[in-house]
């Protein structure tokens, strides 16, 4: 044999082997699995929850005016001060309103006597005038004298009532319960009638103020009108507080929302007005609902999915319904049974049909618990 023909021999046989063991690395190359962790499909029952910013409000605000004019002599209050209902705030000088109140009663005093002697000229000429001793003129006259009389009293009583108002109107007292804002006037200001004094507001109890989506409103109108519809909230502090709503408004036709208004006790004063706070809206409970992670559910081109995962240990799509989502947990509607497994982290490679494997911790540890 030649050098050339024993050099072109070893080459075809060590390609041979070359190829021969490639093939055999190809059959023992193991299959690719994906690392996934699994969860079950459980049921539970979920509220069917809302959740939106509100505004903080007084439930009442009073503007505190003056209704009569004058010196104001006293400010029996401090700005930011807490007052009770009927409490005395202001007071406007009553010297002039106190003269005009003894000038109503003396008038009212003598014209209740000019009353008193009309009426007995009137009865005197009634008695003269069936004996024959005066004309019906003079009975008459006697008459519209009496009457006159009359209403010059009334006049006088109501001059006298409008006296003891004005006077009363000199000391201003709390309309309610609430917390006084920047007081507007000093003392020794001259007021005039209508001058704003002060703004009153009432946050025992306080309002939030929020909106939802408007396809909310036939289930939110429903459980108002039969059973009250209750908000919950947390005070900046942290603290858990409750409370009704008592008001649903108009659908806004800019932004597709609905008003409501939910009133809180405010016991410790633990809502301000003006702060933004996080409500939650309890419309409904879903009763034993098919329910997995949130985290489980996929948005695919088909609409939402999950990857189901059977005793073959392959990852299979699995379409589903999901209706309510509430503190990481959607509620299953069609697609899932109670017990199944899906994935719930280690989508970003999985695919239909692919293998998957477990961390040995996790994999003991969903055999304990089922165990």
């Amino acid at each position: 044999m030649s050098a050339r023909t024993f050099l072109c021999v070893a080459c075809i046989a060590l390609f041979l082997s070359a190829c021969t063991g490639e093939s055999q690395d190809a059959k023992k190359a193991p299959v690719r699995k994906a690392l996934v962790t699994l969860t079950v499909a459980e049921t539970r029952d979920v509220p069917y929850m809302l959740e939106a910013v509100g505004t903080v409000e007084p439930s009442a605000t009073v503007n505190i005016v003056s209704r009569t004019g004058g010196e104001l002599q006293q400010i029996l209050i401090h700005d930011g001060e807490k007052v009770k209902k009927g409490q005395l705030l202001f007071v406007i000088e009553k010297e002039p309103y106190e003269i005009a109140l003894h000038q109503a009663k003396a008038r009212l005093e003598s014209d209740r006597a000019k009353l008193a002697k009309a009426k007995d000229d009137y009865a005197r000429a009634l008695k003269m005038s069936k004996g024959g001793f005066s004309s019906a003129a003079e009975t008459d006259a006697s008459r519209v004298t009496m009457v006159s009389a009359q209403a010059d009293v009334r006049e006088d009583e109501a001059a006298l009532e409008k006296a003891e108002l004005d006077l009363s109107y000199c000391e201003i007292v709390a309309p309610m319960d609430g917390r006084v804002g920047d007081i507007r006037v000093d003392a020794g200001n001259v007021l005039t009638a209508q001058t704003l004094l002060v703004v009153l507001d009432a946050f025992q109890p306080a309002d939030i103020t929020f909106s939802v989506p408007e396809k909310h409103l036939p289930l939110i109108r429903r459980n108002v009108r039969e059973t009250g519809l209750q908000v919950s909230a947390r005070s900046k502090d942290g603290n858990p507080i409750s409370g009704d709503v008592i008001f649903v408004g108009n659908v806004d036709a800019d932004t597709g929302t609905v008003p409501l208004k939910a009133r809180f006790a405010n016991e410790n004063v633990e809502l301000w007005p003006g702060e933004f706070l996080r409500v939650h809206l309890t419309l409904d409970v879903r009763k034993n609902a098919v329910t997995v992670p949130s985290r489980a559910v996929m948005l695919g081109p088909d609409g939402p999915f999950v990857y189901v995962v059977g005793e073959d240990k392959l990852a299979r799509i699995r379409l589903v319904t999901t209706d309510v989502e509430n503190a990481g947990i959607t509620v299953i509607s069609s697609g899932l049974t109670s017990g199944e497994q899906v994935v719930l982290e280690g989508h970003v490679r999985l695919k239909d049909g692919m293998p998957i494997r477990l961390q040995e911790p996790l994999l003991e540890s969903a055999a304990g618990e089922r165990s």
